[in-house]
């Protein structure tokens, strides 16, 4: 079986898992009160439990544009190109919430999956079939494996940031800047993906003009938006200003970490120090085990997630750092794999069954 075969396989195989889960917890276990405004945005029950905390900004986005607010709070926190597309194919079918919902999950699990192929072809441009699989299957077992099926633009990112990368290792330096512009619309952070590709240049040498007008397509997709912001609230960087509400803007991570110890931030933090050291872990591994664009784009999105000044959402950022899955699936002992599978595999079905039952995870 091919590389991208197994990784759809993978991929068929945890999302019915998470399916299984989603269905069972909302079936037979209570939900979390309070769990918002509107406990229930669907009366389809995997619809309405994959679309939990986030999976509402982006409904309202997708239904009726920006300029929804529920107290400081606003969806000016929340890039454009996800719930743009959740409006284009929800249109086609009807234009109902239930439509912009499905499209939302359909969304994310097609990107999840091209991102799974994309993935497995770039990790065996310097390593085996086998890692690439064992890469893969890592990253789809993580605790906050939920989120890249749910209504949440975390899947998209992923498939924008590897086949940037995979591009630009490929030398289609104006795709990869292309892509990497998508990129730079999904997530908040995604404009950082031109310091792996920058990288990935400098390790060629060879400064072509299309490979420069690669690079800069994403800060100018960046940069557009922010001309969109300015135009919409008269403040270009809005994004920050809504951020903030959500208890994240640009800070020193030593407050985040060290709130890690305080029980009035943090009830039960041990998740977060476990995975989250986990990841710090491979994250300085990868400058050993990879080539150097990848470590760069481990390190430099790690930093932004330690940076947004808090964790709680850390361990769904980590989802993006495809990377350290790599890392994990090179180191020699077999045995550290072996507890990661069995701790994360377990972690994942709890957590899954928490997001559905309006439980915060991330």
């Amino acid at each position: 079986m091919s590389p991208s075969a197994s990784a759809l396989l993978l991929f068929a195989l945890s999302r019915a898992l998470v399916v299984m889960v989603v269905l069972a917890a909302v079936a037979l276990m209570p939900i979390a009160t309070p769990c918002g405004e509107r406990c229930h945005l669907s009366s389809v029950p995997l619809l309405d439990a994959l679309s939990r905390w986030d999976g509402e900004w982006y409904l309202g986005i997708a239904s009726e544009g920006y300029g929804h607010a529920k107290g400081a709070q606003t969806d000016l926190a929340f890039f454009p190109l996800y719930p743009a597309l959740m409006r284009a194919v929800g249109a086609l079918a009807g234009g109902s919430d239930d439509a912009y919902l499905a499209a939302g999950v359909l969304i994310s699990n097609v990107a999840l999956a091209l991102a799974a192929v994309v993935l497995a072809r770039l990790i065996v441009l310097d390593h085996s079939r086998s890692v690439a699989i064992a890469s893969i299957g890592l990253l789809l077992i993580f605790p906050t494996t939920v989120f890249l099926s749910a209504v949440y633009a975390e899947s998209l990112f992923l498939l924008c940031a590897v086949a940037a990368l995979y591009l630009a290792r490929t030398e289609r330096w104006p795709a990869a800047g292309i892509i990497g512009a998508l990129g730079a619309l999904a997530r908040p952070f995604g404009v950082l993906v031109v310091v792996p590709l920058t990288v990935e240049l400098a390790l060629r040498r060879r400064f072509s003009a299309a490979a420069m007008m690669g690079i800069a397509l994403p800060l100018v997709a960046f940069a557009g938006w922010m001309v969109v912001l300015w135009r919409m609230t008269g403040d270009p960087l809005a994004f920050f200003t809504a951020q903030a509400a959500y208890r994240r803007q640009a800070a020193a991570p030593f407050a985040a970490i060290s709130d890690l110890f305080d029980p009035a931030v943090y009830g039960d933090p041990f998740f977060i120090i476990g995975f989250g050291g986990l990841t710090a872990i491979l994250v300085v591994l990868s400058w050993r085990s990879l080539r150097a664009s990848l470590a760069a784009y481990a390190t430099v999105f790690f930093a932004a997630a330690l940076s947004s000044g808090t964790l709680t959402s850390l361990l769904r950022y980590a989802l993006a750092i495809f990377p350290i899955f790599v890392t994990l699936s090179v180191l020699p002992s077999p045995w550290f794999r072996r507890i990661y599978i069995v701790t994360a595999a377990t972690s994942a079905v709890l957590f899954t069954a928490m997001f559905a039952l309006w439980y915060w995870i991330g």
